[in-house]
């Protein structure tokens, strides 16, 4: 009788998930014991399931056995797809719409607000005993202005809806994808990049990184923007030409930056954008609800279950391996 097919687990992922596995595979999690999984465990492996670790082809040579790469989360940037695909591997991963808008477009809204109240540096004076510094914080007022949305997907939307709704923004938006604005929205499409920018007072960013998308706000576009816009980045790292931003702000050519994610993760010691004035900086972690880790965590799992069983999952990256 055969065993149980070996899933390797790179890093944590939520209960339901290594339940979803335990049902059905042997499962290897070396995070449980605090350490990295080893060569053997990945030479054992017919399923991996990883979230921010790469995947190269050079690591795919040392998994003769693999049949399935499950990406805990959306973005496939980290992984060798062609590589993948060229050993007929199975690539799925977890959409947002059925995972994490909530959570990254709530994460992109409160950075906003913190950014533009000085909360973080609010805290630091009361804390440190400099009750005179408030006088300092003077803050952005979002009643009325116009919040900029980049990729206007499904968290794009989300944050329309938030900041509409919720704080009486204007919300305008670029996306070279979509011609017109849901009905009823009220957002109104920028023909332009550049049209976008100069009327924002907020941008946000909600678009995949690809080919398009790499430095699509480099110094060029950041000049567009007001001196008094803040800029808000939970989508992908290399979206923004990180040292340009801390050029800008360095300059006070836009007023403020809050990322959720960077180019190097994490970004390196001595990085310009670490020291540079009014930013709000977080680990990666948009996505990183209670709730939106369990639904990644069981859907991702579903999927590599099914995988290995034959099936065919529904959020498959590389289809052509079906053909």
């Amino acid at each position: 009788m055969p065993g149980k097919p070996v899933v390797l687990v790179t890093e944590p992922i939520a209960e339901v998930g290594m339940q979803v596995l335990g049902e059905s595979c042997e499962v290897i999690a070396p995070w449980k014991q605090g350490r990295a999984y080893e060569a053997k465990e990945l030479a054992a492996a017919e399923g991996i399931i990883i979230r921010l670790s790469k995947v190269t082809a050079s690591l795919l040579s040392g998994a003769p056995r693999l049949k399935v790469i499950g990406r805990h989360g959306v973005g496939i940037d980290n992984i060798d797809l062609n590589a993948a695909t060229e050993r007929k591997i199975v690539v799925v991963f977890t959409p947002s719409a059925l995972t994490m808008v909530n959570a990254v477009a709530e994460h992109a809204v409160q950075l906003m607000l913190a950014l533009g109240r000085h909360a973080v540096a609010a805290d630091g004076v009361v804390r440190e005993g400099r009750w005179r510094d408030r006088t300092s914080l003077l803050g952005v007022e979002f009643y009325q202005k116009t919040l900029g949305i980049i990729g206007l997907g499904v968290i794009g939307r989300r944050v329309a809806e938030i900041c509409q709704k919720g704080l009486g923004m204007r919300i305008a938006a670029y996306d070279p994808y979509v011609k017109a604005s849901p009905p009823g929205s009220g957002i109104i499409m920028a023909p332009t990049l550049r049209e976008l920018l100069e009327q924002a007072d907020v941008v946000t960013l909600h678009l995949p990184s690809t080919a398009e998308t790499s430095y699509l706000l480099g110094a060029e576009a950041l000049a567009w923007m007001k001196p008094s816009a803040l800029l808000v980045n939970t989508a992908r790292g290399n979206i923004i030409d990180t040292v340009a931003l801390a050029q800008a702000l360095h300059a006070g050519k836009i007023l403020g930056a809050a990322l959720d994610v960077f180019e190097e993760e994490p970004p390196p010691a001595g990085h310009p954008l670490l020291p540079a004035p009014r930013t709000l900086l977080s680990p990666h972690i948009a996505s990183m609800t209670g709730g939106s880790m369990a639904r990644m965590a069981e859907l991702v799992a579903r999927q590599v279950v099914q995988v290995l069983k034959g099936e065919r999952p529904d959020h498959v990256a590389n289809p052509a391996v079906f053909e």
